[in-house]
């Protein structure tokens, strides 16, 4: 062992010992900051990573736009389940951070679980749910609601004869097999960088869903907003060193509430919002007219049951806007043209057919022109 190493372990060992001795500090925040240390100095010291040179990077990327196989294509991003939107942003990919900004019961939480059911019923990718507002129970039970196509209600007072017991179980059994991990223990970024260390070496984790980014806790004596910013560049390092997604919902200010029209959120909204704009690759926004009882919309379309996905940020994309159906009983969304979207097995091959054109020459790449939409900001 170098000796440099060995200097580092034994003042580890040191302050490992006060803290273990010190009793400001609980069984879970020491072993949070142990862990977080111990990543930190394997990061730190391990060798043998080896730079690509610039041919190499070359024939790299050439192969993979090349060779559009499932390895390097289609399991480089967990679809959204939503035809619609996964045109526009192609699904998640890997190694990014994206954010999913609404106003309160507007249906972030929601649309989560729309994404983690709908990777259910189609790729089944390792996911794991961080709920730091509802517990592990109450999130099992509103898939249940998507699973079954009854609301949360129902479930729990009209269930009672066996006929009923049965057809509900054989609807919600798909569950019970998923790749998923539902965490809702986990409340600072200590425990979010712990917990996902073993998730993704452990479990395989593809896809990290945080709801949501205000709750998350640090223990630095900094000012909210510059708290906001440290918790999210250290959310797109996670999802950089493990190289996996991470999808997590903000809320927004009372900005938009103040302001007249539409109300359509933009980026000046998201809540403490100067790094969340700037470091997130991806930023959403989940708007429904209806919310703020509007029932039609400039052409007098009914919007009584639409909800729109505002894509205010895609590096590397295009900005636009997707209108899907919002289920309220069910609490999930669904693409406009189908009534049964969630259960449609065809999703994945749909997302398949959107990946395999990403690189092409002619890809569109045009951003629509979104009203009320602030895009001075360089993405």
């Amino acid at each position: 062992m170098e000796q440099n190493i060995k200097n580092k372990f034994t003042d580890l060992a040191i302050q490992m010992e006060k803290d273990v001795k010190y009793d400001q500090y609980s069984d879970r925040e020491i072993i949070n900051k142990w862990t977080t240390l111990f990543l930190n100095m394997n990061n730190e010291f391990r060798g043998g990573i080896k730079q690509l040179t610039l041919k190499e990077l070359y024939a790299d990327t050439l192969s993979a736009v090349i060779n559009k196989s499932e390895g390097n294509l289609l399991f480089d991003a967990v679809p959204s389940g939503l035809e619609a939107l996964d045109r526009i942003i192609g699904g998640f990919p890997v190694g990014e951070l994206t954010v999913i900004g609404a106003r309160p019961a507007m249906g972030k939480t929601a649309f989560l679980l729309t994404v983690l059911a709908n990777s259910i019923v189609t790729k089944n990718d390792p996911i794991a749910f961080f709920s730091l507002e509802n517990s592990s129970q109450s999130i099992m039970l509103r898939l249940m609601s998507i699973f079954s196509h009854q609301s949360k209600y129902k479930i729990v007072t009209s269930i009672k004869n066996d006929l009923e017991k049965k057809l509900f179980m054989d609807t919600t059994k798909t569950i019970e097999d998923a790749n998923l991990e539902i965490v809702d223990d986990c409340f600072t970024m200590d425990d979010i960088i712990s917990r996902t260390h073993f998730l993704v070496e452990d479990k395989g984790v593809k896809l990290i869903i945080i709801d949501y980014l205000q709750l998350i806790q640090t223990k630095s004596k900094m000012n909210r907003e510059q708290e906001i910013a440290k918790i999210c560049r250290e959310l797109k390092a996670i999802a950089r060193k493990y190289n996996i997604a991470i999808f997590v919902s903000s809320q927004l200010s009372r900005s938009v509430e103040m302001r007249g029209g539409d109300r359509r959120p933009q980026l000046s909204d998201l809540r403490e919002s100067g790094a969340i704009e700037q470091d997130a690759d991806k930023v959403l926004f989940l708007h429904r007219p209806e919310y703020y009882n509007v029932t039609e919309d400039e052409q007098g379309d009914s919007t009584i049951g639409i909800a729109e996905f505002i894509v205010a940020k895609n590096r590397g994309g295009a900005v636009d806007s997707a209108k899907v159906r919002f289920v309220p009983q069910c609490g999930n969304f669904q693409d406009l043209d189908s009534t049964s979207n969630f259960h449609n097995y065809d999703t994945l091959e749909s997302f398949k057919n959107i990946r395999s054109t990403e690189f092409l020459p002619d890809f569109p790449n045009k951003s629509a022109d979104i009203s009320g939409i602030d895009d001075t900001n360089p993405f």
